[in-house]
């Protein structure tokens, strides 16, 4: 099964007219606002699905549907672009979602319409009832464990994700799914109710998934990613003992992953499919593709000969966080700070701010992440890396320091092996007289290697240095940092988004706006 490739799609015709009802259903029984006469067109005797072939397409419509560049990695303004607006890195010519526009302003973009992923949530009732549905096919046994593994990742996946922007979510029990007439209106999960839905079902999808797939198999959810997803969640309920321990799990030899010699090929169409990446959003031309280079290229960007490519020009990395790369870095080969226009105008930070003048990079650089051989027209091709090796080892190198609450070689070795791949110098031990001084050069580190990767937000909330980044991108742009600074309840109250106002609505005030909106 290849969940995204078009082989999956002829799948998924021959069965979608019933496909569509069980699919709507669970929306709306993940809404709580339900229609008992839909209900009861699909009952628990519809058919559907009633072998192999029925659930294959069943986990892909619901599982797998939402981890693509038209689900929750949406380029415009999905999970990486949201979280990396609000923090020292993203900027936008356009004024999205822009730390100073959102904050100080009340202008809040993402809790509104296609910037919230809010939403998303009703995937996981999706997931939750398909894994009902195939519990009771009469199949292959191994085949069904595995599917229903791919379930309970895709469950825990998704939930890690919106907990991290919105706190904890509601997410509906079987019990409640199978009983829409009762029109039950869901709560919000308690924190550790999260902390244990989240664990639980990584834990036990990473008992149950493969390693690795053949190449035919290439965007199915493996062993690696649940552990993975696991890390994250560690590191962001600060359990640095389960930390450390899940990220050696994935330098085991046994998960296949390491470094790949260069860099820029992380992000070409040619070198997608890599040792390193451990999970991406995959793209294919003529069944779904991403618009970054529509969102990112100014409109006088130079396209290759006989190339046509829309350019708008919104994403930029804001110039202070760009000028704290070292000059021989070769990750800025992905990070445009100066070019010549297709109408002979030299373009950088000098002529287009300091200048008073608002050129194409008066906001900052502009991040070409992903090469230009995928690109026709606003479709790129590029599979969207969500999650890398190189992620895991910074991440471990953070877990060992703060377990131990010492500075390691093999820590320093792990941030050493990032830092050499971009033709950095290796640091040694005299460089961290503190472990301060190792978390401080660490994040920064992060902050080069992943930007709109959708970490930097997570890494500067974990440091305790959100709002501080946040009050000196406000100031470089010369707007107010009042609001920024908020404190409810003796916690920033944008260390997390708000809760869509019609979630509240729909829920007659059983969900609560989170603290300070």
């Amino acid at each position: 099964m290849i969940p995204f490739k078009k082989n999956n799609f002829k799948l998924m015709k021959k069965i979608l007219n019933k496909f569509i009802v069980v699919i709507s259903v669970a929306f709306m029984l993940a809404g709580c606002q339900l229609d008992s006469g839909l209900y009861s067109e699909i009952g628990e005797g519809m058919g559907f699905p009633s072998n192999a072939e029925d659930a294959t397409a069943l986990v892909t419509g619901t599982c797998y549907t939402i981890f693509t560049p038209w689900g929750i990695f949406y380029p415009d303004a999905g999970y990486f672009t949201n979280s990396e607006m609000v923090t020292d890195i993203g900027e936008n010519s356009w004024g999205w979602t822009t730390v100073y526009n959102s904050y100080e302003a009340d202008d809040w973009h993402i809790d509104s319409g296609s910037r919230s992923q809010y939403r998303s949530y009703n995937y996981i009732s999706m997931m939750t009832m398909s894994i009902h549905k195939i519990s009771n096919i009469e199949m292959n046994e191994n085949q069904k464990e595995q599917l229903i593994a791919e379930l309970k990742c895709g469950r825990g996946f998704l939930a890690f994700i919106l907990y991290d922007l919105y706190g904890p979510i509601q997410i509906a029990d079987l019990e409640t799914l199978l009983s829409p007439r009762d029109e039950k209106l869901i709560p919000r999960r308690t924190d550790a109710e999260m902390h244990e839905f989240i664990e639980t079902n990584l834990l036990e999808a990473a008992e149950i998934l493969p390693y690795s797939y053949s190449s035919s198999d290439y965007g199915r959810f493996t062993k690696g990613l649940a552990n993975t997803v696991l890390l994250k969640f560690y590191m962001l309920t600060k359990q640095w003992e389960k930390a450390e321990a899940i990220g050696r799990e994935l330098t085991k030899p046994e998960y296949g992953y390491k470094l790949v010699e260069d860099y820029n090929s992380l992000f070409d169409l040619a070198t997608e499919k890599n040792t390193e990446t451990i999970f991406a959003a995959t793209a294919k031309a003529g069944v779904i593709e991403h618009k970054w280079h529509a969102h990112a290229l100014p409109s006088d960007y130079p396209s290759p000969s006989g190339r046509t490519i829309t350019k708008w020009g919104g994403f930029k990395v804001a110039w202070p966080f760009y000028e704290t790369y070292e000059p021989n870095d070769k990750r800025l080969g992905r990070l445009v700070g100066e070019y010549t226009g297709t109408e002979g105008v030299l373009h950088n930070k000098k002529n287009d701010r300091d200048s008073g003048i608002q050129g194409a990079l008066y906001k900052g650089a502009v991040p070409q992440k992903f090469g230009m051989e995928g690109v026709v027209g606003e479709n790129c091709e590029i599979d969207i890396p969500v999650y890398r090796y190189a992620d895991v080892i910074t991440l471990l190198a953070e877990a060992i320091v703060r377990n131990a609450d010492n500075v390691s070689q093999e820590a320093i070795n792990h941030l050493n092996a990032v830092r050499n791949r971009a033709g950095l110098n290796s640091y040694t031990m005299a460089d961290f007289p503190n472990v301060e001084a190792f978390l401080d050069k660490l994040l920064l580190e992060r902050g080069h290697e992943f930007y709109y990767e959708g970490v930097r937000r997570q890494d500067l909330i974990r440091h305790g240095k959100f709002i501080e980044a946040a009050v000196k991108k406000a100031e470089y742009e010369g707007q107010p940092t009042g609001k920024i600074t908020t404190i409810v309840d003796g916690k920033y109250k944008y260390e997390r988004f708000p809760i869509p106002p019609s979630i509240i609505y729909e829920s007659q005030g059983l969900v609560e706006q989170n603290p300070g909106y």
